[in-house]
């Protein structure tokens, strides 16, 4: 499901953290206030960055569901977790969503997942979450949105490129990509429940040499699959942005939104 590694996952948790709306985390644990106890179901949940988030700012005792379709990453979670009440699942949620639901959740969590996953198996989640009427938390979805600092020429070309690539099947048929965030917020809204939704942009500063590289690595290799063409331009636009990242002289942004949907 995932098909992320976990020194990535570790390398960007920092990043992530920092991201995440405080107005929406704020949200999350204002609706539950009066709750003692609160079982959460993480999907897509790699190493567990989910749990790590919202431990700090709830109050209950949090019973945890995590489900990921690579043994690997909850093999991780699974050490991480040690002193925290956390079941386990792999599962391959493509084929089918029971896992969501087997602990019969208060709250259903993901983040940096929506963007992966097809209209039609959204649809398909939304609809038995909003049946059920779960609240849902979905951190970190990307939006398209994204940019270095220094500019360069090829900047535009990459960027296209890469959100073509995003629009790809990864593995629930043709993703999303950016377009889905604000689906995931047509599709609550439609069913009645109430959006609040938030900024939650990725920022690299020059503090951030390893997380850059390997972003921009990635962006190089995905542009490269969709124009093969442009593979020794986008090298050099690589290279350019690894000696600017060594030297201290780059930073980045990338476009995230954060949605709490719950129930009216």
């Amino acid at each position: 499901m995932s098909g992320f590694s976990a020194q990535w996952l570790a390398l960007r948790e920092p990043i992530d953290h920092k991201a995440r709306s405080e107005e929406i985390l704020a949200g999350v644990a204002g609706w539950y206030a009066r709750d003692d106890e609160l079982k959460i179901t993480d999907i897509g949940s790699g190493t567990g960055s989910t749990l790590r988030a919202l431990k700090p700012v709830m109050h209950q005792k949090l019973c945890w569901h995590l489900v990921d379709h690579d043994d690997a990453l909850l093999e991780v979670a699974k050490q991480e977790a040690q002193g925290d009440q956390v079941d386990f699942s792999l599962a391959d949620l493509s084929k089918s969503l029971d896992a969501i639901f087997t602990h019969q959740p208060d709250l259903i969590t993901t983040s940096a997942f929506l963007d992966l996953v097809s209209e039609g198996w959204l649809k398909k989640m939304v609809a038995e979450i909003t049946a059920r009427k779960i609240p849902f938390y979905a951190a970190l979805t990307y939006d398209g949105r994204a940019g270095c600092d220094p500019e360069l020429g090829t900047d535009k070309d990459i960027l296209k490129a890469f959100n073509a690539h995003q629009a790809t099947d990864k593995g629930f048929g043709q993703a999303m990509g950016p377009d889905a965030a604000n689906t995931a917020i047509l599709l609550f809204e439609e069913a009645g429940y109430q959006v609040n939704v938030a900024t939650s942009d990725w920022v690299g500063n020059p503090n951030h040499k390893a997380f850059q590289k390997m972003l921009l690595q990635g962006w190089c290799e995905a542009a490269t699959e969709i124009e093969p063409s442009k593979k020794t331009e986008f090298n050099e636009w690589l290279l350019e942005r690894m000696n600017l990242i060594e030297n201290a002289n780059a930073s980045l942004f990338v476009g995230h939104k954060d949605i709490f949907a719950v129930p009216l």
